[in-house]
């Protein structure tokens, strides 16, 4: 259930409400630019603010950390520092990060925009990502969630609705102490933490894909009772989902890989150029499950017209083998005072004799032909 809100400003207080399919929002109309104006709904009741600090020797978390004594660590510390921001609603709170951590104000902008397109920018002190991360919710629906990566000084901040993510293997890893991530910089972080949401995309995949298999063995196997059509439009709607994450992100990775930063280092460049095949992987697997969903809804659709013109079939044989004692029965039914047959002792039993004879030699006919 979604919470209720205060609106932050004005223009919250006024504005109309989100496309949910499409993360549409008129909100920022009129707004000045890096105005920080949340277009999305509350999910959480406060912003909570969460950090990780660590160097290859030691490791510092805090939980409910306040914006007013949280500081990026000092440019000659030998670590790396975490942030991780959950709820986006609060824009006072997100600004006054932004200031603390000396943000691009059009990031700012960007971090609360929800429903922007995935993209990459690079603001020379800083870089700035915004993913879509596609967590599998209990429901078993794929819902999008537009989260934002942003690596400045020796750390990385991470912008999220609601709790829940898809980094606990990453935060594990950096508890161990004995993976590569502690060794390594920032840069290394930012990109486990993408590594982390690509990862969970082939998860979905893997998840999508047992679904148009169950979809395609109910197809064949006839089941009158499956509602094959409204099955299949839902996995259509969660495949665009994904569709829709997944098309900007392999975009962003080909830029960094095709035109890195000038202040990337050249250690990281291998690991993107994995992540640009993964993201393509996952790409190919995406449009090949689409073509089989395609086809299982071309089966079934061909599976009723085939079983359509059985019927079509049965009822014409049953017509053509009735029409003709039809005529007799109207023959002899007519009601006229002079009919030869009429005073006849066997008429009777003839008509019934002719008539079952007729039948039985049509049947016959249509079975010799192969129709029946």
């Amino acid at each position: 259930m979604t919470a209720e809100r205060e609106p932050q400003n004005e223009a919250d207080a006024v504005a109309p409400p989100k496309s949910r399919q499409f993360g549409i929002s008129s909100r920022k109309v009129g707004m000045a630019p890096g105005a920080v104006v949340y277009t999305g709904e509350q999910h959480v009741d406060r912003v909570r603010i969460s950090t990780i600090t660590y160097t290859a020797e030691q490791i510092e978390e805090a939980n409910d950390v306040g914006a007013d004594t949280l500081a990026p660590p000092p440019r000659e510390y030998p670590g790396v520092q975490w942030v991780d921001v959950v709820g986006l609603h609060d824009t006072d709170l997100i600004t006054k990060l932004g200031e603390r951590f000396g943000l691009h104000p059009l990031l700012l902008e960007d971090v609360v925009a929800i429903g922007m397109r995935p993209t990459f920018i690079d603001y020379e002190k800083h870089a700035f990502i915004s993913v879509k991360m596609l967590p599998w919710w209990e429901e078993e629906r794929v819902q999008g969630e537009h989260i934002r990566l942003g690596m400045a000084w020796n750390g990385v901040m991470s912008f999220h609705e609601r709790p829940g993510d898809v980094f606990e293997g990453v935060r594990g890893r950096i508890r161990a102490g004995t993976t590569r991530i502690r060794k390594r910089d920032s840069e290394y972080l930012w990109y486990a933490l993408i590594d982390a949401v690509v990862d969970h995309y082939l998860y979905v995949i893997e998840q999508l894909a047992s679904r148009v298999d169950r979809l395609e063995d109910l197809v064949w196997s006839r089941d009158d009772s499956a509602d094959i059509p409204e099955s299949v439009q839902a996995l259509r709607s969660e495949m665009m989902v994904v569709r829709r994450a997944l098309r900007p992100l392999r975009d962003e990775i080909e830029s960094i890989v095709k035109e890195p930063p000038e202040w990337f280092s050249e250690d990281i460049q291998p690991f993107m150029s994995d992540l640009r095949t993964q993201v393509l992987l996952i790409s190919d697997s995406l449009d090949h499950m689409r073509e089989s969903l395609s086809g299982v809804m071309d089966a079934h659709l061909s599976l009723l017209s085939m079983r359509m013109n059985e019927i079509m079939q049965v009822l014409t044989i049953m017509g053509s083998i009735f029409i003709p004692l039809t005529f007799i029965a109207g023959i002899y039914g007519m009601n006229f005072s002079f009919m030869p047959e009429l005073q006849a002792q066997w008429g009777y039993p003839m008509v019934w004799a002719v008539m079952l004879a007729v039948g039985i030699g049509m049947i016959t006919f249509f079975r010799r032909r192969g129709w029946l």
